[in-house]
């Protein structure tokens, strides 16, 4: 004779491995910490963690940093220098290169660009 429902699961079963997952997770965790404070390991990953990010120091006025960095900023944009390593090539301003590269040439713009950029040496 069929019984109704004879082909699902059990759902005694089903909890009973339910339970024993649970408790074989509770297990795990509780070895894993039971280990850690064992080899001080969770003292030793807060102070890993202080000891690599110190806090941030304040600055009672920090305008003057400001400046100054704005100032160095503004002087390397738009001062003339060497490029270090290369006699050929010189840092311009920004104003003048951005001018230099719209300014209307007879040139393709690859071979443009390769110009300005000092990587040709015939003038335009």
């Amino acid at each position: 004779m069929n019984r109704p429902f004879e082909t699902e699961t059990s759902t005694r079963g089903v909890v009973a491995v339910l339970i024993l997952l649970l408790a074989a997770v509770a297990l795990v965790l509780a070895a894993a910490g039971s280990l850690m404070r064992i080899w001080n390991l969770g003292e030793t990953f807060a102070q890993r963690d202080d000891a690599r990010q110190p806090p941030p120091g304040l600055e009672a006025a920090p305008q003057r940093a400001l400046q100054a960095y704005v100032a160095e900023k503004q002087r390397l944009t738009q001062s003339y220098a060497p490029v270090e390593g290369d006699t050929r090539l010189a840092q311009i301003p920004v104003d003048e290169a951005m001018r230099a590269l719209a300014a209307p040439s007879g040139r393709p713009a690859a071979q443009r660009a390769a110009y300005l950029m000092g990587l040709t040496e015939d003038e335009p």
